[in-house]
């Protein structure tokens, strides 16, 4: 009798063990879900954007508007239409905290940019439509820059772009009872141009048609809201020609970027 007792009391531990070890294991699946969920949300922006990075780069060569290559890119133009164009301007603020330069400028080059040798775009830069941007040989962008191309900007030879500089080829008409932007007036020239060895200091402001003439130096801090003559300094709000720089410049910027910067 005592050994049937012993018999039963251990048969009903076993069920209780295995009942245990299946209550734990549907536990521990249910973290793993929640788990798996978590990550994929936290890496879901890197898979579409290496998922829909090729027919990006598509679109962004596709400057000719041909009906072939819009049919090839129609996945990221489908995305971006049913974003209202914000899937564009997140992948890109995205391309730009790569910890990489040359990986950067790979992507950069892919969609569309024109981008010389030894130019260097620095870490959390923000492009808008890089299909319509150029940069000549040797050009430093710095870090937080935003380069808004939408309509337009080229930077020339040896251009020194300092930090959080902000370039624009758009904004609002504050005449317009609408608060239109400018782009529906197509006589105003909104492209930025800036020409070789011009030197732009950190947290100036470039509005949109703004010519910068060879040499130029855009003292930090200022808004420049029309053209600068070449080898002018400029400084203020609005930007006001205070000097002039010399004109005997020779220098080539060749900078070697860390690589994980």
């Amino acid at each position: 009798m005592l050994n049937l007792l012993s018999y039963y009391a251990t048969g009903q531990d076993i069920e209780n063990n295995q009942i245990r070890i299946i209550s734990n294991y549907r536990y521990m699946s249910v973290i793993d879900i929640i788990l798996s969920v978590l990550v994929g949300l936290i890496y879901a922006k890197w898979i579409a954007l290496i998922v829909l990075l090729p027919f990006m780069a598509i679109d962004g060569h596709n400057r000719s508007r041909s009906t072939g290559l819009k049919l090839l890119s129609a996945p990221y133009l489908i995305v971006n239409r049913l974003t209202r164009g914000g899937w564009m301007r997140y992948a890109l603020y995205q391309v730009g905290l790569l910890p990489s330069v040359g990986l950067r400028m790979w992507i950069y080059r892919c969609l569309g940019a024109r981008i010389g040798k030894h130019a260097i775009v620095h870490f959390r830069t923000e492009i808008r439509e890089p299909n319509h941007l150029t940069i000549g040989r040797g050009s430093i962008i710095g870090d937080n820059a935003l380069l808004d191309a939408r309509n337009g900007l080229t930077l020339g030879n040896n251009v020194n772009l300092s930090s959080n500089v902000s370039i624009y080829t758009l904004q609002h008409d504050h005449r317009d009872p609408e608060f239109g932007c400018y782009e529906n007036q197509p006589e105003k020239k909104l492209s930025v141009e800036v020409d070789d060895r011009a030197w732009i200091g950190s947290n100036v402001t470039v509005l949109p048609g703004v010519h910068i003439g060879e040499g130029a130096v855009c003292c930090a801090g200022c808004v420049v809201t029309k053209d600068v003559e070449p080898y002018a300094i400029v400084a203020g709000i609005p930007a006001r020609k205070v000097g002039e720089r010399t004109r005997d410049l020779t220098y080539e910027l060749r900078e070697r970027s860390c690589a994980f910067y």
